[in-house]
């Protein structure tokens, strides 16, 4: 009993006096129970096959379950907020699209200050979004889109899995660089906006490309463009924006965040596992095959895109005047 209070007061001097030592046993240890990852959109989604291989090959590497958990709503804002709120522990992550740099210029109050209150971990992949229409809908080019978009201003819609979600980003993006006026149909996934196209309640969809090609192939969506200025090695057979409106690119990311204040040796933790599991040569053809620009790199390089993409999506939403409230 006398040597185990030894040990344990010898403990407590260590993380006082070395703290590095307490943090790098903490991320030895971690992860100590389930952990989950956020998802802010429905499940079906595009987000859901990079959530579901990660939280598969991290409850493998980890001996851990970790769980993807889809929290749609609020135009991302709810999941954002779950996260922001959340111990700062590494076992509540955040799979973020690129919307987290989007909603400060979209939202004039926020119920987190993503700065303060959330950490950076690593980035994980990037898509193109695709422009998908009904079978029956006229145009099945960008071009004849343009001239059926300017031939009826404001009687086209499209849908989106939300307001600052990455569908609302490129199609507000394509909009102002083509000089169009198409209605904005807020979703709570991508992957619901795109049944509403397959049922004919709304005639356009922007989403994820992974979202798209099942149904492609079916016959239930004709897929007009994707929002990048090349083609996908995915789908090399389907044209990009940016071959018919000069300079339009767009890609939507995806990259895990933690709670503010979670150790760096966390983080460290994390972001090591998962640029390991970005290597492993199954994932990465999974990812490829769906459209994916599989991606890792440093905490440091993720925060770094989150605020060049702040600053530039600000600038582009003002441009547009586009604003959520």
């Amino acid at each position: 009993m006398l040597l185990s209070r030894y040990a344990g007061a010898s403990l407590v001097v260590l993380s006082l006096f070395f703290p590095g030592v307490a943090a790098a046993a903490a991320a030895e240890k971690y992860p100590i129970r389930p952990v989950r990852i956020v998802i802010p959109f429905a499940a079906g989604g595009t987000f859901d096959p990079i959530g579901r291989v990660l939280a598969q090959k991290l409850t493998e590497a980890w001996g851990q379950q970790v769980v993807a958990d889809n929290r749609p709503g609020g135009a991302t804002i709810l999941a954002t907020d779950i996260v922001a709120r959340a111990a700062p522990d590494g076992h509540t992550l955040y799979l973020s699209p690129n919307s987290l740099a989007a909603n400060p210029a979209l939202h004039k109050k926020l119920p987190y200050d993503s700065r303060r209150d959330l950490q950076p971990v690593v980035l994980v992949a990037a898509q193109p979004m695709a422009l998908g229409a009904n079978p029956s809908f006229p145009a099945s080019t960008i071009k004849d889109l343009i001239a059926l978009a300017k031939a009826k201003p404001g009687q086209l819609s499209y849908g989106s899995a939300g307001i600052g979600s990455g569908g609302h980003l490129a199609a507000e993006i394509f909009k102002a660089a083509a000089g169009l006026t198409i209605t904005h149909v807020s979703y709570k996934g991508g992957n619901v906006a795109m049944l509403e196209v397959i049922s004919n309640q709304i005639p356009l969809v922007m989403t994820g490309l992974p979202n798209l090609l099942p149904q492609q192939e079916a016959g239930k969506i004709k897929i007009l463009a994707i929002s990048s200025a090349r083609r996908s090695p995915a789908a090399p057979d389907i044209p990009s924006i940016g071959e018919t409106v000069p300079g339009y690119d767009f890609k939507n990311w995806f990259g895990l965040i933690a709670p503010a204040g979670t150790p760096k040796s966390i983080v460290a933790r994390i972001n090591g596992d998962v640029n390991a599991v970005l290597k492993n040569a199954e994932v990465r053809q999974r990812l490829l095959s769906q459209g994916f620009e599989v991606i890792g790199g440093s905490s440091a390089e993720f925060t770094q895109l989150i605020e060049t993409d702040t600053a530039k999506f600000a600038r582009a939403l003002r441009a547009a005047g586009i604003t959520a409230n």
